[in-house]
Order: C-alpha cells, then sequence, then structure tokens
C-alpha cells in the first residue's frame, strides 16, 4: 500500500513538473525589455592612437518608458588615458556668477558671453515638453560645452544650451570633471536642476543629445607676430596603445524623483599610428 501511494505521489510530481516546464521556458524565452536609454560614443573620421581626435557621443532616451519626471543629471565615464582635459581643448575660462546657474534662464549674446577658446564641444539636443493640459511639444536646441575654472582641483564646466524652435529659451548648466571608477578615467557630470517657475506648468523630457568634444567645427584665437590668428585645435589626445576590448564609456541619467538609468558603449579601436620609413 505504501509502495502504490509512493508511485502515485512521485506520478503526480511528474505531472505537475512537466505542466510547468513549459511555462518556464516560455519566460526564459522572452527577451529583456529593451534599455530605455542608449549610449553610442565613435572617434572622428581618420582618427590614429597617438593622434588627436573628435569624440562624438550620443544618447537617446525613450520617454515613454521613462519617468514622467524632470531630469536633473547626466554624467558621462570615458577611458582612462584619452586626454578629455589634457589636449589643448579648452584653453580659456568661461566664467558664469552663481546666480546664472541658480536661475538657469539667461539672456545674452552666443556663447553666453564666453571666449571662444572656453569651447570643448558642440552639440544637439531635441526634448518633448509636456504642459500640464497634456499638450506635448517637441523643443530642438543647440548647445555648447565650455571649459570653467579649477575649483579644487578639478576642471568645472559650464554647458549653454541655445533653444532653436518653437520656445527659444536660453540655458546655463554647471558642470565639472570628476574621478571615475575603474575601468574609467575621469567622468563629465552636468547638473541640469529645474527651470523656476514652470515647475506647475511643464516637464521637459530629454530624447536625444549629441555633442562632439572636440568638434572640427570649433574655432580658436592666438597671437602671431602681434597679429590674432585663428586656428583649429585637434581633438581629444588619444593614447598610443588600445586597451583591451576596445574604449569604454557609461552615461548616467539622474531623475528628480531619485531613479537611475545607465547605459554603455564600447568603441573600436582606431588605426594604430604609420610606422615611420627609413
Amino acid at each position: 500500500m505504501r509502495r502504490r501511494l509512493a508511485v502515485a505521489a512521485l506520478a503526480a510530481l511528474v505531472v505537475v513538473a512537466a505542466a510547468a516546464c513549459p511555462a518556464a521556458a516560455a519566460r526564459a524565452r522572452r527577451p529583456a525589455p529593451p534599455n530605455p536609454v542608449t549610449l553610442t560614443a565613435s572617434f572622428g573620421a581618420g582618427a590614429r592612437l597617438g593622434g588627436l581626435a573628435p569624440l562624438d557621443v550620443v544618447l537617446r532616451l525613450d520617454a515613454r518608458r521613462l519617468p514622467l519626471s524632470p531630469l536633473v543629471g547626466l554624467e558621462l565615464a570615458y577611458p582612462r588615458n584619452l586626454g578629455v582635459v589634457s589636449s589643448g581643448l579648452g584653453l580659456a575660462v568661461c566664467r558664469r556668477t552663481p546666480s546664472d546657474f541658480a536661475a538657469v534662464l539667461i539672456d545674452g549674446p552666443r556663447l553666453g558671453g564666453c571666449p571662444p577658446n572656453s569651447v570643448m564641444g558642440y552639440g544637439t539636443a531635441k526634448a518633448i515638453v509636456r504642459l500640464t493640459n497634456g499638450q506635448a511639444i517637441p523643443e530642438y536646441a543647440t548647445m555648447t560645452l565650455l571649459s570653467g575654472p579649477i575649483e579644487q582641483g578639478r576642471l568645472q564646466l559650464v554647458t549653454y544650451v541655445d533653444g532653436q524652435q518653437p520656445f527659444g529659451a536660453k540655458l546655463v548648466f554647471a558642470g565639472s570633471v570628476r574621478d571615475a571608477a575603474a575601468p574609467f578615467g575621469g567622468a563629465l557630470a552636468v547638473r541640469m536642476p529645474v527651470i523656476p517657475g514652470i515647475e506647475d506648468l511643464a516637464v521637459i523630457s530629454l530624447v536625444r543629445l549629441r555633442v562632439t568634444i572636440g568638434s572640427r567645427a570649433i574655432v580658436y584665437y592666438e597671437r602671431r607676430h602681434g597679429r590674432r590668428v585663428a586656428y583649429r585645435p585637434g581633438g581629444i589626445a588619444l593614447p598610443s596603445r588600445c586597451p583591451a576590448g576596445g574604449f569604454r564609456f557609461r552615461a548616467r541619467v539622474a531623475f528628480e524623483d531619485g531613479t537611475r538609468r545607465y547605459a554603455s558603449a564600447r568603441t573600436r579601436c582606431p588605426l594604430a599610428p604609420p610606422v615611420p620609413a627609413r
């Protein structure tokens, strides 16, 4: 009798397991939801190890799968031995008063009155302005990344956003170059506080950001034989050797409600410098 009961119990377990296996297999085959934040990074055409080249970074955010909360911070971690701050970019200092960063909205000429030799990169941005009545309006803007003063051993950054259409607002954000844990060598961080006065009117959701650090469109000026001469900086200094697996980057986006999202990118190694002829 006990043997028959044991066999019956074992058969019941087999039936239950067989019924559960297809469901478990279906769950295992179900693909993970895509990351709502994606990052790509690439060096400019003709980049070579040991040389100078622009770095193009594109960040995309799927606002439909992200919190309906204002974006308050961006951070881009870059590889060790990548000369972001030691390659001749940002020779001048862009100085903004603390009141400008607190107000966010500013008035002024192009670059916010900062010298052209402080420019480190150019970019574009697209955002969705969601009004309290449910209307969503796309806003397009250009942006400029500038070098600020050195404070407590860290290079400060100034991000100047020039809205194009339809609102055309001019914004200024503060940032800095920070340390980053291995395998990264540093990080560019920008603080983006909510624009005062619009908290109860609209929420701005960034959906696309593209910035080229060391862009070939940057023009610097220097004195040569008493004359003011224009020239173009070379870009970011690349190391002479490529890290194993290529150059790794990581983006972190922070929202006002405390949510954090991350995205990673890996860039293939540029060509090695040509061997000089004997």
